[in-house]
């Protein structure tokens, strides 16, 4: 079984196209540390101009995936979460009744993002100043 995966996040418009860099940056440590070989970045805002859930998934497929995991990088299970990427799913599913599409949850409330926070808010007040947005 050949599995593919899609690491799905929001994504932003064309117009602030660099914070879509950081999904590429954290789907390129997944695939090194995993050693994954099919893999599909897939954006869900459409005015990102990048690649979407569906045009992924069948990437995957075309390259020989049986079996797709979408990994959706959203801390909160927002609308997205609740009703787009399942919705997404549903149709990939009817469009390849033949492959194994499996959805991961949300990243949520992990505790092992709490040192991360810690470090960062630990910083800016040791600065004396919060840094810009």
């Amino acid at each position: 079984m050949s599995t593919g995966i899609v690491v799905l996040g929001h994504g932003s418009r064309r117009e602030v196209g660099e914070a879509n860099q950081t999904l590429v940056e954290l789907a390129g440590m997944v695939r090194r540390a995993m050693s994954l070989e099919l893999m599909e970045i897939a954006f869900m805002n459409e005015k990102s101009g990048l690649q979407g859930l569906g045009p992924a998934i069948d990437r995957l497929v075309e390259a020989g995936a049986t079996r797709v995991v979408i990994l959706p990088v959203f801390l909160a299970a927002g609308m997205h979460m609740q009703k787009d990427i399942p919705a997404g799913t549903a149709r990939a599913r009817d469009k390849y009744p033949d492959i194994e599409i499996t959805l991961t949850g949300h990243i949520g409330a992990d505790p092992r993002l709490v040192p991360i926070l810690v470090e960062k808010l630990s910083r800016a007040l040791d600065e004396g100043a919060l840094p810009p947005c």
